[in-house]
Formats: C-alpha cells, structure tokens, sequence
C-alpha cells in the first residue's frame, strides 16, 4: 500500500515537473520571438526617424550624408548587440561574445541589404520603378514582396546562423538559419498579403499611414521577425532539452 502511494506521487511529481518544464519552453520561446520583434521594431523606427520622409534630415537639423551613415551604422549597430544580449540571456549564453557577434552580423547583412536596393534603384532609375513583373494592377505590392521576402529571409538566415553558433549551438546553426529565414521570410509575406487583402493596404496606392511603403515594410518586418524568432527560440529551447536529458 505504501509502495503503491509512493509510486503515484512519484508519478504525479514527474507530471509536474514536465508540465513546468513546458511552460518554461513556452515563455523561452515567445519571450525569443517578442525579443526579436521589438528589436528589430526599434531599429527600423530609428532608421526611419533618420532617414524617412518625415525624418529630422528632412528639416536640415542634419545635413550631412556622413552624419547620417554613422548614425545608421550606430542604431543597426546597437540593435544587434541588444538583440545578442537579449538571446544570451534567454539561454544562458555568454553575454559578450554574442553581443559582438551579432551586432557586426546584423549591422553587416543590413548594409549589405541597403547597397543592394541603392544598386536596384540607381539601375531602374529610382526606387519606385524596380519592377521585376509585367505591369499589372496591384503589381507594385507583389514587386515589393518580391524583392522583401527573399531578402528577409536571407538577412534573417545569415543572422541567426552566427547566432546559433555564438551560442555554443555549433552543429545546429544551418538547420537554425534555415529554418528561421524561411519563417520569417513566410511571416513576412503572410503579413504583406493579409494587409493588402484583408485592410487594402498596398504599395504605390494611397492608404492610412504616414510612411507608405515604409509603415507596410515596418509592420512586415515586425512580422517576420516575431515568426523569425519564435521559430529560432523554438528550435534551441528543443535541443537544449534533449541535451539536459
């Protein structure tokens, strides 16, 4: 009789301590996923407080391209290092190592991002004439989400792939920046369409919003990096588990 009551404690002991273990998964994951996309929502509003329509360069409180670049350089720069000591944090890692690695790796893909749309605008004659489709109604939003989506997807890869082994994840970090830059280019373009298809926002069109094309890429950008990041927190927090059992 003692036996069998020790027994279903044991049981009922193990169940509650599995039950917590996934409710910790749950809050590494999303908190992953949160970190992600408020990160990268406050590097992307800063850019566009610099350099947007309605930015102070606007109003010649600077007025200097160099000024600007370093300020640039300066927000993805600090981005990413917030974004490493956030996921550092989260699983445990060394905080300075990924802090510097994923500060340069973000700064690094972002630039190298807006050289290649300087390059496609100076080749098309401007930004608003990159067309890569027949014309077509509507064909201005599918243009932009034909250049975004693979570009964040890519960006996303290259980053949580020098994440993943910073972290000490050394034999994960290729199915890690797979997996994680085809979420987020996937959550990306699911955002895209459900604003163009669900609210009627579109690119080249009016519609509610001070930025345009830039409040639509902002809103998706903040899409794909909470699908990007919950995805990558997922992955981790799985292997993680199985190592420490």
């Amino acid at each position: 009789m003692n036996t069998s009551l020790k027994n279903t404690g044991e049981i009922e002991n193990r169940r509650k301590e599995a039950l917590i273990m996934k409710l910790k998964s749950i809050t590494v994951v999303l908190l992953f996923g949160l970190w992600t996309a408020f990160t990268l929502a406050g590097s992307v509003w800063a850019f566009l407080f610099i350099v947007g329509p309605n930015s102070i360069t606007q109003s010649d409180v600077i007025s200097s391209d160099n000024i600007i670049l370093i300020l640039v350089f300066l927000i993805y720069l600090c981005g990413g290092g917030l974004w490493g000591l956030g996921i550092a944090r989260l699983m445990n890692a060394d905080v300075k190592s990924v802090v510097k690695a994923c500060a340069v790796s973000w700064t690094a893909t972002v630039f190298a991002f807006l050289m290649v749309v300087v390059f496609l605008g100076s080749f098309f004659g401007g930004f608003s004439k990159i067309n890569f489709l027949p014309i077509f109604l509507h064909s201005r939003h599918y243009n932009f989400l034909l250049v975004f989506v693979p570009s964040v997807g890519m960006i996303t890869a290259i980053n949580s792939y020098v994440a993943t082994g910073t972290l000490g994840f050394k034999e994960l970090k290729k199915s890690v920046g797979m997996y994680t830059g085809l979420a987020a280019a996937l959550g990306f373009l699911a955002v895209g369409l459900i604003l163009f298809f669900g609210f009627g926002w579109e690119v080249g069109y009016a519609h509610p919003g001070k930025f345009g094309m830039l409040l639509i890429f902002l809103i998706c950008s903040i899409g794909g990096a909470l699908v990007g990041g919950t995805t990558m927190g997922w992955v981790l927090q799985k292997s993680r588990i199985r190592l420490d059992s």
